[in-house]
């Protein structure tokens, strides 16, 4: 077997987050020049990343496989390693895929660009439910996406856009947003954030195929940088307050 077949097609995300992120006064012009809104190739350490209330960075990350890094793109189709093959087959008897995640993210910290973890973000196929309706609960920032057509294409309305934009298959976005900080009864609710969010369609698929390790060892989801990308600059959006 050198792929594994879904009981329905599977949607495919892949997901880069680079941000930068402050409280208190607007300091934007204290920033080293070429920090914020930055896209070029990833060079972050890795490290520790606190968050503000995104609940898909916050916590533990969800668990298909018992060992970091198995799921990502080869290319340009989802694979998954061989050697946790089983244990993916017993998970999806129980637990019909509906979407598949892969998301990465970086951020200004302390004078430097500090690597998170991946995370693996999944959403389960549910009776009754329409198809790919809980993506926004799993992807970063509530980037919610609604089906266009049998192709794949998608389209939504990140960050809180009046107009539903395409996300066609095979195709990696690039969404600039800026987000001011919000107080409430003088509580914090959202910080200054400049946010760059890389996103690529990767569409439907029936199976996912098995890779070997060393197949396996060039994938890195901050590769998304280094794509051409179609720009989606939202910086001047008159929301001020919500990326979602």
């Amino acid at each position: 077997m050198d792929s594994i077949p879904f009981t329905e097609p599977v949607l495919f995300l892949e997901f880069f987050v680079r941000e930068v992120t402050y409280i208190g006064s607007d300091q934007s012009a204290t920033f080293p020049k070429g920090t914020l809104f930055y896209t070029g190739e990833s060079n972050a350490s890795r490290g520790y990343l606190p968050s503000f209330n995104e609940a898909v960075f916050r916590g533990n990350p969800q668990n298909i496989l018992p060992r970091e890094k198995s799921f990502g793109f080869v290319d340009g189709q989802p694979c998954l390693l061989a050697s946790p093959k089983r244990y993916f087959l017993d998970w999806i008897e129980n637990n019909p895929l509906d979407a598949l995640l892969c998301i990465g993210r970086e951020a200004w910290m302390e004078d430097q660009w500090v690597r998170g973890d991946d995370r693996e973000q999944f959403s389960i196929l549910r009776p009754g439910i329409s198809r790919f309706t809980d993506i926004v609960n799993q992807a970063p920032f509530r980037f919610n996406v609604w089906m266009q057509d049998e192709a794949g294409t998608l389209l939504t309305d990140f960050p809180n856009s009046e107009v539903r934009q395409p996300l066609e298959v095979g195709h990696t976005y690039l969404f600039l947003c800026r987000q001011e900080e919000y107080l409430d009864q003088g509580y914090l609710v959202n910080p200054h954030r400049n946010l760059v969010l890389f996103v690529k369609n990767h569409g439907l698929h029936r199976a996912i195929r098995l890779v070997s390790q060393a197949e396996f060892a060039g994938y890195d989801v901050a590769n998304l940088c280094k794509e051409p990308y179609k720009l989606r600059d939202h910086r001047k959006s008159r929301f001020k307050y919500l990326l979602g």
